[in-house]
């Protein structure tokens, strides 16, 4: 009977036309209903960004937020099986695009009884999910449930801070939880009421009143009651206004002084754009609405009356679309969906994120942020090029505490290994908190799931004092959804999943290569170009980075060679020219920057390149792979001279991050014959030594991907529940630094240590003057280096002992490196033998090492002791966890502005445990703590943790 009441009442609405209805994406009736009701939910599939208008059948997808949600958008107790015909969640066709779905909340979500739901999330699909209903912006519809008492609102229009013409009317509908005397003011002057009602509909014309900023306020009153209010504010909108840019300014934020900052946003052919943020309360405000350049490619304006030091979060609010993004050279965002995962361990005091006040990322400024206060007392010498060394390091999947500073805690155990450069996976800005980073959403600002920004400065600054180069991979290719260049320009509709519009300055409709990801970059547009130039200008200025590694930099070109891989890996002059400028542009800031380019082209097009200086990644992980496992393979492709390049500018390597690794491959596909398999682990890693004695052995660059000095066994696609599968490719992988206990593999550790340091120290690596055979199982490297010094290293991946010819360059003593050995070498043509899976590496001259490793076992992980609270802004409480592995205690505090105590909590002593504090928002008297904004104090025995807690109405 009731859920017919509520359909009725819901039709009624719906036969009465009204407006306020029609303008609503999702309606709930009752409308003040509470987390015990039985509900009725009413989705317009035409509103909102309207991708299932003219579906007949439509299924909710919905979940809850609660008390014990990580943030306000946080959904739990999820329903809905998504991509299928679940009768659970399948609304009923009202027609005229109208679907509803009657339920009753405890019983629909199985909520259990220790959480309080405090809001509805939903989003819309069609049966197989290919097409999916939100607000119009893209967000997720949430729907307040209220928590007793009294309560009134303006309940349509939804939004309460809108951008009109001046000509509009607005639909204006009041509601109240009991019978009440409702009462509407605009500008305080009273324009509209009713006795005795629990809802009111008008329509208001907001002509009248003119242009600027207006505000509409509700009151009701209800017997026995405080009164109720609530507000909406408009802005009636008239002419742009014009005006030329400023010299001396640029896109993004210029700091004009520590009061004053300059905004300027590249949006071509847009009407209009409104500067909201916290200086504003984040409302449209015709104070705030920026200047258009005279030529409509730019809006600008400068604010002022800012405090030093204080950050402040902005968006831009754009065009008739009324799309809400940041700054794309934001260099620090908030994101609503992820900061609430990161430890305040990791990130201390992280602003929060303007909950309730805008959607989607938002960029933060600060006219004078926290300065890094960078080493003066070393002189750093960037490490030859010839002989680089470089460690690829995803900072997430090297240490557990996944942060820049545990990465400068591992320095130790990376200079006993010797490299001389590191190469971190993209840290700018990447959607989500757990990835590779090649799917970048700002890429002028570091991820803060790793730590706040100078504590990258802070991991730059200790490898140069030890001597060790700082090297960033960078995703110029492409940006992916979030990214705000991709959502100011973006067609929905097109495609299968929607694509940039054709008017985008900076991203291609379609990609012009089949290995794209997210939406493809034209590097031909200048506005791409000068965005670019900005981004690798940034990191080298700002972070003092070494050089950089560019990801899929093949990708460049706006040739279209869809479905033609040969033609993509053809030679391209206009790619060519295109990382002509980028390298001319770097160049001219630091001409010593190290440039990479994953590029894979066709050898043509690579010798040009390397001409101009590029290294290039050289994959051998395959024929490296081959030879370890036991087959037949040809090394002679390892090196510089077999392509008939000019320079040693190719970077080899046998393992990288996008590369199974040579261990796993041995255990698994290794050559077995009766007496001797390659899969074994104890074989397979000294085989894989033999490998790393040949690798290191050829001159130029080398880089090795992190722990294959240690024999990392995990596969690729290995996935954290053990299992392994493609779609875990990037997932988080085991930490194993208690491999460091294992001495087979320490074995191999010390064999890349020893060839690491033997050519990073030595000369001789830097001749061009070397020769590789091509046997299929002997492989042999010999240099001829300057002043009558030669090198000669041997493999032998055979599974028989053989007899090795080498064509020795010089007669006489010969030093071997792995053994100390020496051999008196009386004729050219004098053979050595080889065990299977065994190595040598001679030199005519001795060779004299620093010191071996004083430890090659790395220090233990620090205490694992992290901060978490949330929900925060709250609406009832939060919950505070506090994390330890070793003795601790703990005192909360919570404080109004003026600095009386609200509520305090003490832990005497806790150890190796996660402690949760529930705060359940009331004061020490009992009372629920009023709306605004309360200062915290953790304090332990290590740290104090100091911020900001917001409290809001449900």
């Amino acid at each position: 009977m009731l859920m017919k009441k509520q359909l009725r009442f819901l039709l009624l609405w719906i036969s009465l036309g009204s407006a306020a209805l029609r303008a609503q994406v999702v309606v709930m009736q009752p409308p003040f209903a509470n987390p015990t009701d039985t509900v009725t939910i009413l989705f317009n599939a035409a509103l909102g960004n309207s991708e299932l208008i003219g579906e007949p059948e439509v299924w909710a997808h919905t979940g809850v937020i609660t008390n014990l949600s990580s943030s306000p958008t946080g959904w739990r107790h999820v329903q809905g099986n998504w991509g299928t015909p679940d009768a659970k969640v399948k609304m009923t066709a009202l027609g005229n695009n109208l679907h509803s779905i009657t339920f009753h909340i405890p019983t629909f979500y199985a909520v259990p009884a220790n959480e309080t739901v405090q809001r509805l999330a939903f989003v819309f699909r069609n049966q197989n999910g290919s097409k999916v209903g939100r607000n119009a912006d893209g967000s997720d519809i949430f729907i307040d449930l209220f928590q007793g008492g009294f309560n009134a609102r303006i309940a349509a229009p939804a939004e309460k801070n809108l951008l009109l013409q001046d000509t509009a009317v607005l639909a204006i509908r009041g509601e109240a939880s009991l019978p009440s005397i409702l009462e509407f003011y605009v500008n305080g002057v009273l324009v509209a009421d009713t006795a005795n009602a629990t809802e009111y509909l008008f329509n208001l014309p907001i002509a009248p009143y003119g242009q600027g900023n207006h505000t509409l306020t509700m009151r009701a009153l209800a017997a026995g009651q405080p009164p109720a209010w609530d507000t909406l504010r408009w802005l009636a909108r008239g002419n742009t206004p014009i005006a030329p840019i400023p010299a001396g300014r640029e896109e993004g934020v210029t700091i004009v002084d520590a009061q004053t900052a300059y905004f300027q946003l590249r949006a071509p052919g847009k009407a209009y754009v409104y500067l909201m943020g916290d200086f504003n309360n984040w409302e449209l405000n015709a104070n705030y609405e920026m200047q258009k350049s005279p030529d409509g490619n730019f809006f600008h304006i400068e604010i002022g009356g800012l405090t030093p030091g204080t950050e402040y979060a902005y968006q831009y609010h754009v065009g008739t679309e009324g799309l809400r993004i940041a700054d794309p050279y934001a260099e620090k965002i908030l994101d609503p969906w992820n900061d609430g995962f990161i430890p305040s361990s990791t990130y201390p005091n992280l602003k929060p994120y303007p909950v309730g006040k805008t959607n989607f990322p938002v960029g933060v400024v600060n006219t004078q942020p926290p300065t890094y206060n960078w080493d003066a007392s070393y002189t750093y010498q960037r490490p030859d090029k010839d002989q680089l060394v470089v460690y690829e390091l995803l900072v997430r999947d090297f240490d557990d505490r996944k942060t820049y500073r545990s990465v400068i805690d591992r320095l130790d155990y990376l200079d006993s290994l010797g490299i001389n450069a590191i190469q971190l996976l993209p840290v700018m800005e990447f959607e989500g908190n757990e990835s590779w980073g090649y799917n970048p959403m700002f890429f002028m600002a570091p991820d803060k799931f790793y730590g706040p920004a100078n504590d990258l400065k802070m991991l730059v600054d200790s490898c140069h004092r030890r001597g060790i180069a700082v090297i960033l991979d960078i995703a110029l290719n492409h940006a992916f959804g979030q990214n705000p260049m991709v959502r100011l320009y973006f067609d929905p509709t097109a495609g299968q999943f929607g694509q940039p519009s054709p008017d985008n300055p900076w991203l291609n409709e379609v990609p012009k290569h089949d290995f794209n990801v997210g939406y493809d970059f034209n590097h031909e547009s200048p506005a791409t170009r000068y965005f670019s130039k900005r981004v690798i200008e940034h990191w080298v200025r700002e972070f003092k980075i070494d050089g950089y590694r560019f990801d899929l930099s093949k990708g460049m070109t706006q040739r279209n060679t869809l479905g033609n891989v040969g033609a993509w890996n053809a030679y391209d002059q206009s790619r060519i020219d295109i990382w002509e400028d980028y390298r001319n542009h770097l160049w001219g800031i630091d001409s010593n920057l190290y440039l990479i380019l994953e590029h894979f082209a066709d050898n043509p097009e690579e010798s040009v390149l390397s001409d101009m200086g590029f290294m290039l990644w050289g994959n051998a992980n395959h024929q490296y792979n081959e030879a370890t496992m036991g087959y037949q393979s040809n090394l002679s492709g390892a090196g510089h001279t077999s392509r008939g390049w000019q320079d040693m500018n190719l970077m080899g390597f046998m393992e990288s991050h996008d590369e199974e690794r040579i261990q796993y491959r041995n255990s698994q596909f290794g050559r077995v014959t009766p007496t001797y398999s390659a899969r074994d682990f104890a074989t397979g890693v000294e085989r894989t030594k033999a490998a790393a004695n040949i690798l290191f052995a050829i001159p130029g660059p080398k880089m090795i991907w992190q722990f294959g000095e240690v024999a990392y066994d995990f596969p690729i696609n290995y996935c954290p529940d053990g299992t392994i599968s493609e779609g875990c490719r990037t997932a988080n992988k085991p930490i194993r630094w208690d491999f460091m206990t294992d001495s087979t593999r320490v074995g191999l550790f010390e064999v890349y240590s020893k060839m690491i340091r033997f050519r990073t120290s030595h000369d001789i690596f830097k001749s061009k003057n070397y020769l590789m055979n091509a046997h299929p199982f002997l492989k042999t490297v010999t240099i001829t280096g300057d002043s009558g010094q030669f090198l000669v290293a041997a493999a032998n991946f055979d599974f028989a002992a053989q007899n090795l010819n080498i064509n020795w360059p010089d007669t006489g003593w010969w030093y071997e490196l792995h053994t100390g050995d020496s051999l008196e070498v009386e004729t050219i043509a004098q053979p050595i033998v080889l065990e299977r899976g065994g190595y040598r590496l001679y030199t005519n001259f001795k060779v004299e090492l620093d010191p071996a490793p004083i430890d090659t076992t790395p220090p233990p992980p620090a205490p694992t002791n992290f901060t978490r609270f949330g929900p925060n802004p709250f609406t009832t409480g939060m919950r505070f966890q506090l994390g330890t592995t070793e003795p601790d205690q703990a005192v909360i505090r919570i404080y109004t502005l003026t600095g009386q105590l609200v509520w305090s909590y003490t832990e005497r002593g806790f150890n190796n445990t996660i402690l949760e504090i529930e705060w359940n928002g009331t004061n020490t008297t009992g009372a629920p703590v009023a709306d605004g904004i309360y200062l915290f104090e953790i304090q332990r025995r290590r740290s104090t943790e100091r911020g900001r807690l917001v409290k809001v109405s449900p």
